[in-house]
């Protein structure tokens, strides 16, 4: 193919993904003059918490329940142990010496959809809150997300959900991005009154419209995608609350966020999918917005490698014969100097379409991220600015796991997720 076409081809690729963020931008700021305080709502909650080989973080996970700021007489704490075989169920049973209103649940090991389903329907009051056992959630997380429940019009809500642990530089590159995904989830429920994205590490359900649903399926391997996707359906506001806050860990080797990153990208489009009937111009513009950016994603992450390594090669200067000013080129490539290093070169190579867009869209994502990470109870500390600044690589990876995620999909045998 000829280099000018598809340098046109990467134009019209990277003017689209432009317009993406700057809409991302747009809602962002506009959500910052959208404050809305919920009434105060108080009723019985069953926390539920599925879990399988989680003798690290169980008890921690327990802990930050009990220590919630709710009424203690208001809350029924369940954990669903589904046929773990480390030392999970000792430690749980001598949790509930301590605790001897828990109440455990044995599973035989057929799935986090199947764990949650049979607490669920043990569950003795109408609000439910699910939490995955690897997460902490803050002490006032249950009564804020409870609060939006006093519309009857809203069938879950969900909190925001941050990376609390960043020893490795796969998972400092995770915490900027949850940062990154709580603004955009945050904006879109605040303005649209639904939200994007949903996040099942911690999340509040009316138990009537689970019933009326069906509860949890095995149908995808992302069963909280699913499950939201399905309440909005039946008729259901689906919220964010963003000061409601859990700390979850993440993976902290390429290998296991491989793993994770695969399962959910096929879940999501696994779930889109199942509900294409909500692509419609009568569906909220979150739910919209949600259709089109996965698929967007999907064509994007296809395209923008070839399309990347092209640019770097195409735009190898001919000075480029030592390592060193190799490095330096890549350099410029792959980091936040890329964007700095064309505001400086705009006096000798000018003005174009690509100087435009790559600079501010190095400025909007640095931006929204900075304003993410503050809002978000966290600082721009020496591992969040180095995140930041090699953020661009990551992007690549993530992409590339999009294109194996595609592949796999087609052949794909198991429809659901075990753990």
């Amino acid at each position: 193919m000829d280099g000018n076409i598809i340098m046109i081809i990467g134009g019209w690729v990277f003017g689209i993904l432009f317009l993406f963020l700057a809409l991302v931008f747009t809602t962002a700021i506009i959500s910052l003059f959208k404050k809305h305080e919920y009434e105060h709502y108080e009723p019985n909650v069953s926390v539920i918490i599925p879990c399988y080989n989680e003798e690290k973080n169980i008890e921690d996970c327990l802990e930050a329940v009990y220590a919630q700021d709710y009424p203690k007489e208001k809350m029924q704490v369940i954990v669903v142990n589904d046929g773990s075989t480390d030392n999970t169920s000792n430690i749980l049973e001598q949790y509930k010496i301590k605790h001897n209103d828990l109440l455990i649940i044995n599973g035989s090991h057929e799935g986090k959809s199947a764990a949650l389903n049979l607490g669920s329907k043990q569950a003795k009051h109408e609000f439910l809150l699910t939490i995955d056992a690897d997460t902490i959630i803050d002490k006032e997380s249950l009564k804020k997300l409870i609060r939006p429940f006093i519309n009857e019009e809203v069938g879950a809500v969900n909190g925001a959900c941050i990376a609390r642990n960043s020893n490795s530089m796969i998972s400092i590159f995770q915490k900027i991005e949850y940062h990154y995904n709580n603004l955009i989830r945050k904006s879109f429920s605040v303005i649209f009154k639904n939200g994007v994205w949903f996040f099942g590490a911690f999340v509040c359900y009316r138990k009537s419209i689970l019933e009326k649903v069906g509860y949890f399926k095995k149908a995808t391997m992302a069963e909280d995608w699913d499950i939201a996707m399905e309440i909005y359906s039946a008729g259901y506001r689906i919220l964010n609350v963003h000061n409601a806050i859990g700390y979850t860990i993440v993976p902290h080797t390429l290998k296991e966020f491989y793993k994770q990153r695969t399962r959910w990208w096929m879940g999501a489009l696994q779930s889109l999918n199942k509900n294409k009937s909500l692509f419609s111009r009568k569906s909220s513009p979150s739910i919209l917005f949600l259709f089109i950016s996965q698929y967007w994603w999907s064509i994007f992450a296809v395209v923008s490698i070839p399309l990347i390594a092209y640019q770097v090669y195409y735009w190898l200067p001919s000075n480029t014969e030592t390592p060193f000013m190799l490095f330096m080129y890549l350099f410029r490539w792959f980091t936040l100097t890329g964007p700095i290093y064309v505001l400086y070169k705009i006096p000798e190579w000018g003005i174009s379409l690509y100087s435009i867009f790559g600079v501010l869209s190095g400025i909007i994502s640095v931006f929204l991220i900075i304003k993410a990470i503050y809002m978000f109870k966290d600082k721009l500390r020496l591992k969040n600015a180095l995140g930041i600044f090699l953020y661009f690589p990551y992007t690549i990876i993530l992409n590339s796991i999009i294109v194996i995620s595609l592949i796999k999909l087609v052949f794909l045998k198991k429809k659901y997720f075990i753990y």
